[in-house]
């Protein structure tokens, strides 16, 4: 594939160097331009850029390929070019609520009932002890990616919010780690309480207007996933196992990515570009100061990057989460990071605190963060002078393995069906809180289910299981609960349980 490049590449210095008064200046190490191109080259990633802050200085700006694979692309520019940065916004949110700790009456300490009167969890004692220090730090005890499916049922940030007292925690509070977006809704309360602004807002006016982020919004703010001309067009990679080859295909689902990114905003949804991103990697490395000016002191800005949670961990380090970071430590160092990944975009950023050393990379290829992420450790070993590993070949290499085809799978003995009831004895409405009304009705002989966006036929499975369609999330498990011939309730699968809807 014909790769256009166009590059800004600031390298103040190319080699480790003297200058005239006898001071060693910031620099780039000798490779990592070339080793940029390669990863490029080797993922098929339709545009990227890359940014890299030493010594509080920019050593390297540069794009590569192309806004879209298409006559109306146009060259990646790394000052110009938005992405949409996913999950790297969670460290936004994250320093957004320190700020705020900053100027309000707001404890890391406090509990979330403190500022939230109508903040309630599943269970009594959690929502009472929560603090605010938790809330982005994922060990509630709800499953991994909880909640991540309803807004494609057309609940919105408020309906999420609601909903964590309905959904029931499969862990028990603070005792594992388990990812969470929806909860970044709780912050942005939090943050819209005492700014009198919207999350949006608050980001701009508190982080994007001091740090002079001047290419940076949310994708909810004037609609600007959609009108935006500099935002490059998300894509997503597989791979033909049987062919050999990396297959990169747009992401046409727009509609349904801004209805799931808007709905998490504070957890995925701020746009930007690499030459602002160095703007946000160097107030961090100066422990919250930019150019002179305080975006947020120093005892909140350490708390930052504070452990909360256990990751992982092994004979080579441990991996912990704090306010919208991953803090790794090794006996080398300290890698702080985060990576994002959605509808067609990954991004990572983090820092080295050795090396007094930050970096950004953003592309438009949206089913991996493994090639940004191979780009960082590579980079990290050049400054340490580590010689050996490619970090991306080795995670390119592993990611055409998930495509295997699995030879041993085989097939399951096939269940006995069980016959369903008529279907009047499942029509009917149902109703949960939060959640609101569901109907159950019959269509040209066949079931339907509709709740919220949700208008879906019910195929049947099994016995009084059946399953809908939700356009943008798949395939759910809907079953129903029978006593004397007719359903009285009915519940669905999205990892946690959600309880029962009961028939009105």
């Amino acid at each position: 594939m014909k790769r256009f490049a166009f590059s800004l590449v600031l390298c103040l210095s190319l080699l480790s160097m003297l200058t005239g008064c006898g001071k060693k200046t910031a620099y780039i190490p000798k490779g990592f331009d070339a080793y940029c191109q390669k990863t490029f080259d080797e993922w098929q990633i339709p545009g990227m850029a890359v940014v890299v802050v030493k010594d509080g200085e920019i050593v390297y700006l540069k794009g590569f390929g192309t806004t879209k694979l298409d006559s109306t692309g146009v060259d990646v520019d790394p000052v110009n070019t938005q992405f949409v940065i996913c999950s790297t916004t969670k460290a936004f949110t994250g320093t957004l609520l320190g700020t705020v700790i900053d100027d309000y009456d707001v404890k890391w300490s406090d509990p979330v009932i403190k500022h939230l009167p109508d903040f309630k969890l599943y269970d009594d004692w959690a929502t009472k002890n929560m603090t605010v220090q938790e809330i982005n730090t994922h060990h509630t005890g709800f499953k991994t990616y909880a909640m991540d499916d309803l807004p494609m049922f057309g609940y919105g940030r408020d309906d999420l919010y609601d909903m964590f007292s309905v959904l029931q925690p499969t862990y028990s509070f603070r005792s594992t780690y388990a990812y969470n977006n929806e909860t970044y809704t709780i912050s942005a309360k939090i943050i819209e309480k005492y700014t009198g602004m919207s999350w949006d807002d608050a980001i701009a006016e508190r982080i994007y207007k001091p740090l002079k982020m001047t290419h940076s919004t949310t994708g909810n703010k004037d609609s600007a996933y959609f009108k935006s001309d500099k935002l490059a067009y998300g894509y997503r990679v597989a791979y033909d196992y049987e062919g050999d080859s990396l297959v990169v295909t747009p992401r046409d689902d727009r509609k349904d990515g801004y209805t799931w990114l808007s709905a998490v905003a504070p957890a995925a949804f701020v746009m930007t570009t690499a030459a602002d991103m160095a703007n946000w990697l160097r107030m961090h490395l100066n422990h919250g100061v930019f150019e002179g000016d305080t975006v947020i002191s120093r005892k909140n800005h350490d708390m930052l990057f504070y452990p909360q949670t256990v990751t992982s961990f092994n004979d080579e380090k441990v991996c912990t989460y704090a306010q919208g970071w991953t803090v790794e430590q090794t006996s080398l160092r300290r890698f702080i990071r985060h990576t994002g990944l959605g509808y067609g975009y990954t991004s990572i950023v983090g820092f080295v605190p050795d090396l007094n050393m930050g970096v950004a990379i953003l592309t438009n290829n949206g089913s991996s963060s493994d090639p940004q992420e191979g780009i960082a450790r590579k980079l990290i070993d050049m400054y340490y002078g580590i010689e050996g590993k490619d970090w991306a070949h080795d995670y390119l290499e592993d990611f055409k393995e998930g495509f295997k085809p699995d030879e041993n799978k085989k097939d399951k003995p096939a269940e006995e069906v069980v016959s369903p009831l008529q279907n009047s004895a499942y029509v009917g409405t149902y109703f949960k809180p939060v959640f609101g009304d569901a109907v159950v009705y019959e269509k040209d002989g066949c079931l339907r289910f509709k709740l919220k966006a949700v208008d879906s036929e019910l195929k049947h499975k099994n016995g009084n299981m059946f399953s809908f369609h939700v356009d943008g999330a798949g395939h759910f498990d809907l079953t129903f609960t029978v006593e004397k011939g007719k359903a009285k309730s009915f519940t669905f699968d999205i990892n946690d349980p959600i309880g029962e809807f009961e028939r009105k």
